[in-house]
C-alpha cells in the first residue's frame, strides 16, 4: 500500500521548527548573559563609588580629628533608611591597618562579614562585596544583598525577552503566512495541471508559477502539445477510417445477402451465413469507433435546453421495433417533461449502448427490465448470471468484456463512461439485481433539471 504523500508546508513547517527554537533558546541565553554581565558591571562600579566615597571620608575624618568622629561616616548612607527596606540596604565595615573594625553599619551584623577577605570583589552570605585599602593599610568593605541585584536583572532580562520573543513570534507569523501564500500558489497550480486530460491539453496557467519550476512547466506544455498532436490524429484516422467503411461493409452485406439468397447448397448457404455475420459485427464495430469519436471530441453538453423524456420515448420506440420476439422485455416509459442542456445525441447513444448491452447479455427467463417512469433516472436491468465485484468494477473501462463473453468489443459502456463524465450524468452498475441472486442493472441519473426560469 502506497504511502500518504508528505505536506509540503507541513514538512517546510518542521524544517523550520527546530532551528527556530535552537535560535530562541541561544539568542535568549546570550541576550540573558549579555545584560546580566553589562548589568554586573554598572552595579560593581555603583559598589565602588560608594566603597572610595567612604573610604575617602574615612581617610579624612581620621586625619582631622581621629577616631571620635567615625560615626559620622556611618551617616553617609542614612537616607537608604527611608527609600529601602532593611533587607536592600547597604553594609560595610571600617578596618584598621591591624584589620580591626573601626565602625560598622547598623545592619553589619556579626557572622555577615566574608571570612579571608582581599581586596576586589567577592560573592558571599547572599552578599556582592567590595573591599579598598588605602596606602596606610586600613580598609573598607561595602556589600549589598544580593536578592536585588537579581530582582533588578530579572525584570531587565525579563524585559529584553519578551521584546525578543515578540519578534519571533511576529517573523514566524509572517513566515508562516508566506509559506502558506507560496504552498496555496503551488496547490493552485497543481490543481491545474491535473485538471489536464485527453480533452483539456490546453497550456499550464503560469501566473501562480515561480521561477525556479518554469523549465519544467516549458516540457510539460511541449509534451502536451506533442500528445495533443497525437490523439487528434488518432481521432482523425478512427473517424476517416469508420466512415469510408461504412460504405463499402454495406455493399459486401448487401451483395452476401442476395448471393445467399440463390445458394442451394446448404454447405454454401451456411458459409454465406457466417460471412454476413462477420460484416453484421464488422458493420457494429465501425459504428462503435464513430460513437467513440464522438465522445472523445467532447461530446456531451449543448448550449440549448431540450425535453430529455421525448428522446428516451424516442429511443424506447425504436427498441420495441427491432427487438426479438425471443425476448421478454418490460417497459416503463418516462411522464412529463425533464429539460436539460444534455446533448440529446450524447444523450442518444448513452441510452442506445445501455439497451444493446442488455439485449446482447439477457439470457435468463426474467428478460429485460427498463424504467424511466422516475424523474431524470432511467434504470436498465437483464436476468443475466451476476457478475463478480471485481467484473463490476472494470466493466466500464475500455476493451473490457465480460469474462465468459466472446461477443461484443469491450466499447459500450465505456463509451457511455466517458459521455457520462462529459454530460454530468452518473453512471451506477449493481450486480447481481435487487432481490435476486442473477442480473445486472445499469442506472443512469441525470443532473438536475433546469427549469424554464433559470
Amino acid at each position: 500500500m502506497s504511502q500518504h504523500p508528505k505536506s509540503l508546508l507541513r514538512t517546510l513547517l518542521k524544517s523550520m521548527l527546530v532551528p527556530s527554537i535552537v535560535a530562541i533558546i541561544l539568542g535568549g541565553t546570550f541576550a540573558f548573559l549579555t545584560v546580566r554581565n553589562e548589568y554586573d558591571e554598572v552595579l560593581d562600579d555603583s559598589l565602588t563609588d560608594r566603597a572610595y566615597l567612604l573610604l575617602g571620608m574615612m581617610q579624612e575624618t581620621l586625619a582631622t580629628d581621629g577616631q571620635q568622629q567615625l560615626p559620622i561616616i556611618s551617616e553617609l548612607l542614612a537616607f537608604e533608611d527611608e527609600i529601602l527596606a532593611a533587607r536592600d540596604r547597604t553594609v560595610f565595615w571600617l578596618l584598621d591597618a591591624n584589620g580591626r573594625v573601626l565602625e560598622r553599619s547598623p545592619l553589619a551584623v556579626e557572622g555577615l562579614f566574608p571570612s579571608g577577605m582581599e581586596q576586589g570583589f567577592t560573592f558571599a552570605n547572599g552578599y556582592r562585596f567590595r573591599m579598598l585599602n588605602d596606602p596606610s593599610g586600613a580598609a573598607i568593605v561595602v556589600g549589598e544583598p544580593l536578592h536585588e541585584r537579581d530582582e533588578a536583572i530579572g525584570e531587565i532580562v525579563l524585559g529584553v525577552m519578551l521584546g525578543f520573543l515578540t519578534l519571533v513570534v511576529i517573523m514566524w507569523i509572517t513566515t508562516v503566512r508566506s509559506l502558506r501564500l507560496a504552498v496555496a500558489s503551488i496547490e493552485t497550480l497543481s490543481e491545474n495541471i491535473a485538471g489536464k486530460s485527453e480533452h483539456n491539453l490546453t497550456a499550464i496557467d503560469r501566473s501562480h508559477s515561480f521561477h525556479e519550476i518554469e523549465p519544467a512547466l516549458d516540457t510539460l506544455d511541449e509534451l502536451m502539445v506533442r500528445l495533443n498532436t497525437a490523439i487528434v490524429a488518432e481521432r482523425e484516422f478512427a473517424t476517416v477510417a469508420a466512415h469510408e467503411l461504412r460504405t463499402p461493409i454495406a455493399i459486401c452485406l448487401a451483395h452476401v445477402q442476395r448471393l445467399k439468397a440463390r445458394l442451394e447448397v446448404p454447405k454454401a448457404v451456411g458459409n454465406a451465413e457466417a460471412i454476413e455475420q462477420g460484416l453484421k459485427r464488422l458493420s457494429r464495430l465501425v459504428e462503435r469507433l464513430l460513437q467513440l469519436s464522438r465522445a472523445q471530441s467532447g461530446l456531451g453538453i449543448s448550449s440549448e435546453v431540450s425535453d430529455i423524456n421525448e428522446v428516451t420515448k424516442l429511443l424506447l420506440g425504436e427498441l420495441r421495433k427491432r427487438l426479438p420476439r425471443a425476448h421478454r422485455v418490460e417497459v416503463r416509459d418516462p411522464t412529463g417533461i425533464y429539460e436539460s442542456n444534455i446533448d440529446p445525441d450524447a444523450f442518444g447513444i448513452i441510452l442506445s449502448n445501455l439497451f444493446e448491452n442488455a439485449l446482447k447479455y439477457c439470457d435468463g427467463p426474467d428478460g429485460i427490465m427498463i424504467n424511466a417512469s422516475s424523474a431524470g433516472e432511467v434504470s436498465i436491468s437483464n436476468d443475466c448470471a451476476a457478475l463478480t465485484d471485481e467484473e463490476v468494477t472494470e466493466i466500464t473501462k475500455r476493451f473490457v468484456r465480460k469474462s465468459n463473453s466472446d461477443d461484443g468489443f469491450g466499447l459500450g459502456l465505456s463509451i457511455v463512461q466517458s459521455l457520462c463524465d462529459q454530460t454530468g450524468c452518473v453512471l451506477e452498475i449493481t450486480s447481481p439485481m435487487r432481490g435476486s441472486s442473477r442480473g445486472f442493472t445499469a442506472t443512469l441519473k441525470l443532473p438536475a433539471q433546469i427549469t424554464p426560469d433559470a
